[in-house]
């Protein structure tokens, strides 16, 4: 589920087709810079309803790694 809603706003931003991202796509491969990433940082702050540090963004590669974030988030609320 949270990789779906990952990958759909993934999709949305790049104006992308979801089927051509998976977990391992490469932010680099799909052409985010910097702001593309902030943005979608923000994007999912707001749909977790949650906080991702400038380190843990700096460090995010794939949208499996920005799923991770948003997983454990979901998961601490529980």
């Amino acid at each position: 589920m949270v990789l779906d809603t990952i990958i759909t706003l993934v999709a949305e931003h790049f104006q992308m087709d979801e089927e051509e991202l998976s977990e391992d796509t490469l932010f680099a491969e799909i052409g985010a810079d910097d702001m593309d990433i902030a943005d979608l940082v923000m994007a999912v702050e707001d749909e977790f309803d949650m906080d991702i540090t400038i380190d843990e963004a700096n460090a995010l590669r794939t949208i499996g790694d920005l799923t991770d974030l948003a997983e454990r988030a979901v998961h601490t609320e529980e």
